[in-house]
């Protein structure tokens, strides 16, 4: 632990005290910190060192070691290759899909792809579609995420070969009362079966969507109202191939005759000769893809930058070489390691252990690291991204992290109170009121604590 100006103001700051006093609080474990950033002194402190499950707060870590280790301009690349020979208007071999871990290849890209070898003239392909996804080890799911959120778009299995954010978008519409409602896949693919039993009602929506974790079914039951439209995405199983999948269909669609199959392969593709580099494609900056992670909670992306640590620091994409690296980066805080537990990058699993005041030492280490702007600029802002309804009044003096999966909310950022910067951590768990409650006390905290702060200059 860095040695730290403590200055306890209990006496001082009652309206907190107050706001913690309430019957919705009784059953609940919390800890609370706020830390002045220009002299290090500790402003309010109740229960800091006391390990919690942050939720989504973990992403602040993840985000922050990434600027660190992998620097802002660190970009990831999704390559299209070839191995064998061309005659005429025939590949003799195979076509590679090169996975290097980039969460934002999407479809648009994928037919980028497709017309590139359509481009070549290529007409028949005598091979496989090779996918290579072996920057990742092949642990797709970290521990302690819970078996129903597999299916959710928050919680997509992890791929060094993404598409589409490792979803398929499946979308619904009313047709006539007691009539089977209109369903369809985007993209349409026979990777995914889509089971319809859904209704079309004259009142309200009771839509039931999900796919079972061993098997790309997803059944579709309920009902919908007439007229009502929705679309939801659903997270396939195996990535890797979900994409070779769709790539196969699209030659096959572009009329390029292949009757081979999608295999995985492990390569290291510097060490074959006999591949060739078709087209590389290069993704957004780790800078702004730290926006999408902070302010909108991207889960996908967050484990993607875990898995990616672990490769650049440790030579291993495993999830495990990942947290040691969010270990190294919390020991570079100042942080106290052998109380923290953590099993993945984004918050979802519920098995994640830190204390608030460790939280603070990141965001306290990042104030005064010549990345702080970057990182400052991610974080929510009131009125978008996770802060879309909370906090008005502060848009230019406050930027946070939320955390929130069942019984657990958390909120972690900095805040400026008469030109001063506090960095600040609350975390909340085990209670049994709604989320919704524990929202309103974390905002009327930091209300109380601007109040606070601004009387007493």
């Amino acid at each position: 632990m860095i040695n730290t100006t403590i200055v306890f103001l209990f006496f001082n700051i009652f309206a907190i005290d107050s706001i913690l006093n309430c019957p919705e609080l009784a059953p609940a474990h919390y800890g609370l910190c706020f830390l002045r950033l220009d002299n290090d002194s500790i402003i309010y402190s109740l229960n800091a060192e006391k390990v919690l499950t942050p939720a989504s707060n973990v992403k602040l870590i993840t985000t922050a070691a990434s600027l660190y280790y992998l620097t802002p301009d660190f970009c990831f690349k999704t390559r299209l290759a070839l191995r064998g020979s061309l005659k005429e208007e025939r590949l003799l071999g195979d076509i590679l899909l090169i996975g290097g871990g980039d969460p934002l290849f999407s479809l648009n890209d994928l037919e980028r792809f497709v017309r590139r070898v359509k481009n070549l003239g290529i007409k028949e392909i005598t091979g496989n579609i090779i996918v290579v996804d072996n920057y990742f080890t092949s642990e797709r799911l970290p521990m302690g995420w819970s078996w129903h959120y597999l299916d959710a778009r928050y919680a997509p299995e992890i791929s060094a070969l993404s598409l589409n954010q490792n979803c398929v978008k499946v979308r619904i519409k009313g047709t006539m009362p007691e009539e089977y409602a209109e369903v369809k896949m985007i993209p349409e693919t026979d990777y995914v079966q889509l089971i319809n039993r859904m209704r079309t009602s004259n009142d309200s929506d009771s839509i039931i969507i999900y796919r079972k974790p061993e098997a790309n079914i997803i059944y579709v039951d309920g009902k919908i109202k007439k007229g009502s439209a929705r679309d939801i995405d659903v997270a396939v199983k195996d990535p890797s191939f979900f994409t070779g999948v769709v790539f196969r269909e699209r030659l096959l669609g572009e009329g390029i005759n292949f009757t081979g199959r999608v295999v995985r392969e492990e390569l290291i593709i510097s060490e074959d000769p006999s591949i060739v580099l078709l087209d590389s494609l290069i993704s957004t900056s780790l800078k702004e893809m730290i926006k999408e992670i902070n302010t909108e909670s991207r889960n996908l992306y967050a484990e993607i930058l875990l898995k990616t640590l672990g490769v650049e620091r440790y030579k291993k994409g495993s999830f495990n070489e990942g947290i040691k690296a969010l270990k190294d980066f919390l020991w570079v805080c100042g942080a106290d390691t052998s109380r923290i537990f953590l099993t993945d990058g984004s918050g979802l699993s519920r098995y994640n252990l830190i204390a608030p005041y460790d939280l603070v030492m990141v965001l306290k280490f990042m104030y005064h690291n010549p990345l702080f702007l970057i990182f400052y600029n991610s974080l929510a802002t009131p009125g978008k991204g996770t802060l879309g309804s909370r906090f008005n009044g502060l848009k230019d003096t406050l930027r946070a992290k939320t955390g929130t999966i069942n019984t657990v909310s958390a909120l972690s950022g900095y805040l400026r109170v008469d030109g001063i910067d506090y960095a600040f951590s609350m975390i909340f768990n085990n209670f049994t009121c709604s989320t919704k409650r524990i929202s309103k006390i974390q905002d009327e905290i930091i209300q109380a604590f601007c109040k606070y702060m601004h009387l007493k200059k």
